[in-house]
Order: C-alpha cells, then sequence, then structure tokens
C-alpha cells in the first residue's frame, strides 16, 4: 500500500499535540513545523488524500485488508466513538505534508468521526489505537523497521504486521506469519500467542488470528473471546441472512404443504365422518322400518287367528 514519505524528525522541541491511551502520553515532533512557519504558515500546507500515483497489489493482500477492514467496521458498527479506516494518508506533523504514512488497516478508539479525506493527527487529537500492516515482500523490511519506529513515535497503542502469503521476517515467534504488538516506552513488546496461534488485542477485545479455511489462510480472523465466535464480515451476514431467509422460505413451503395436507385429510375425515353419519341413518331407518314391519306382521298375525277362530265357530254352528 501507499507508504508514507520522510522519516521522524529527532528533536528536545515538542509540540503541544498529544495522544494519550491507557495513561501513556506520546508526544509529536514538531521542530520542522516551527522552522517552515516562518516561510509558509501551517494553515496554507495543502494535506493531499492522494499522491497521484498507481497503486498495484496482489489481489490476496488486497482481500486480506478488505476483509479485515469489513469485519472491524461491521464489530463496531454500534460503538459511536470507535473509528475503524484503512488506506488512508495519515499526517502526524502539521506543517509538513511530507510527514505522512498511510496505514493498511487503523482503528481508533475516542473519535466521533473518522477525518476526511485525510487523517491530520493534531486536528483529530488523537493518533490511531491500533494498526495493520498487511506486509508483502516489498513492503516487510520497511513495515518491521522505519514504519514501526514512526507509528511508536506518535503513539499507536498497538501495531500488528500480518502476511497474507508468506512468513513474517524478523518475527520474534519464528514461522510466524501474524504478530502484535503493544506499545511500551519509545517501542513495541510483542504480544505473546495461545496455543491455538491466537493473539489478543487489548484495544479491540477481540482474538486474531490466521485464517484457517480452506483457501482462506491469507485472512485475519477476528473472534470475540467472550463467546468463542469469529467476527462476520457484511458479506457474511449477508450470505447468512439470506440462507437463513431461503430455510424460512423452504420451511414455509413444507408447512404450507403439510398444512394443505392436513386440510386434505380433514376434508377427508369430515367426508368420511359424513359418509358415517348418512350409513347410520340409513341403518337407523332400516331397523324402524324393519320394526314396524315385524309389528305389522304380528298384527297382520293376530287379525288371522282371530279370523280363523270367527270361521272355526261359524263352522262349528256356535254362532
Amino acid at each position: 500500500m501507499p507508504a508514507g514519505t520522510g522519516s521522524a524528525d529527532q528533536s528536545s522541541h515538542k509540540s503541544d499535540c498529544y495522544a494519550t491511551y491507557g495513561g501513556t502520553v506520546a508526544e509529536t515532533d514538531m521542530a520542522t513545523t516551527k522552522t517552515r512557519r516562518t516561510t509558509q504558515p501551517a494553515a496554507a500546507v495543502e494535506y493531499p488524500y492522494s499522491d497521484g500515483k498507481i497503486m498495484a497489489e496482489a489481489p490476496r493482500h488486497v482481500d486480506a485488508i478488505i476483509y479485515a477492514l469489513s469485519t472491524l467496521r461491521n464489530w463496531f458498527a454500534g460503538h459511536s466513538r470507535v473509528q475503524v479506516g484503512a488506506d488512508m494518508f495519515l499526517y502526524y506533523q502539521e506543517g509538513d505534508n511530507t510527514k505522512r504514512l498511510a496505514p493498511d488497516l487503523f482503528v481508533v478508539r475516542g473519535l466521533e468521526a473518522l477525518p476526511e479525506p485525510s487523517y491530520k493527527i493534531w486536528e483529530a487529537g488523537r493518533p490511531p489505537t491500533f494498526v495493520l500492516e498487511v506486509s508483502s515482500p516489498s513492503t516487510e523490511d520497511r513495515d518491521r523497521g522505519e514504519k514501526q519506529a514512526l507509528y511508536a513515535s506518535i503513539g499507536v497503542a498497538e501495531y500488528w504486521r500480518f502476511h497474507p502469503t508468506g512468513l513474517l521476517k524478523d518475527a520474534e515467534r519464528p514461522g510466524a506469519r501474524l504478530e502484535g504488538s503493544v506499545l511500551q516506552g519509545l517501542g513495541y513488546k510483542p504480544l505473546q500467542s495461545r496455543a491455538d496461534g491466537s493473539i489478543h488485542s487489548e484495544v479491540l477485545g477481540l482474538d486474531l488470528r490466521v485464517d484457517d479455511r480452506p483457501g482462506k489462510d491469507h485472512l485475519v480472523r477476528f473472534r470475540n473471546p467472550e463467546t468463542g465466535q469469529d467476527l462476520l464480515t457484511f458479506e457474511e451476514l449477508e450470505r447468512s441472512r439470506q440462507t437463513a431467509e431461503e430455510r424460512w422460505r423452504a420451511a414455509e413451503r413444507h408447512w404450507r404443504k403439510s398444512e394443505s395436507r392436513r386440510r386434505e385429510s380433514e376434508s377427508r375425515r369430515r367426508e368420511s365422518e359424513e359418509a358415517l353419519r348418512k350409513e347410520s341413518a340409513t341403518r337407523r331407518e332400516a331397523q324402524r322400518s324393519q320394526r314396524e314391519a315385524e309389528l305389522a306382521l304380528r298384527d297382520a298375525e293376530t287379525e288371522n287367528a282371530r279370523l280363523r277362530a270367527h270361521i272355526a265357530k261359524l263352522e262349528g254352528g256356535e254362532l
């Protein structure tokens, strides 16, 4: 990524621009600024947001930055005083626009909004609290040397390096691809990694590790230590939302089919019950007709017996 030009000036004269984190005060050297003000007021100095150079980065390098940026912006979206930026000119000496850096990724705590179009420490009132440089073979020497010293001099509380395609040179832990360090005095002290390779960031309140998913090992993964769950980017959340919606729609379709089958079953049950009621009514009607027939038959037999008796009397001369 575009790197800062120039180096930190060493002088006994200090500016009024301070950055405080965790009780440590970092002073920004402003000797050059005071010298230049005699010929060019600081207000007249322009601080461009671009150097006009064409940037050419490897896809994995870009992916690593964008992935980290979207993950942290999503995580801190509800924190009004935490800002996340990337590849932005960071000016650290008022009056001298050559004193600048361009962190691949940075986080600032205690800031209401990210300055635009460039970040001037004396206006923001504080330097970034967290910086991550995504190293490449052409930049990692400077990331480890000059840049690290500059970040320490302006008071960046945590400085991290990550190599998306190889191993970090001069890493405190041999074979490491991710390294974090915390500002102590005038330099950085490496943060210890856990058995699983993750490193905790006090600034972010998160654990960082190299992604171990196939095809994703060029990314830094962020984890919530309270839940043990990896954070999701906007893209991953959108995919998760779409997957959830698809599952919900599939469940709804299944429910509708089940409900349709239930209604059909209920309709068949009602039809069966109606048929049973009709059959029962028919049976009762048949039974009633049978009883009436039996009664009619008994009446007929009674009448027939009476008539036979009457005939017998007539024949016997009894009548």
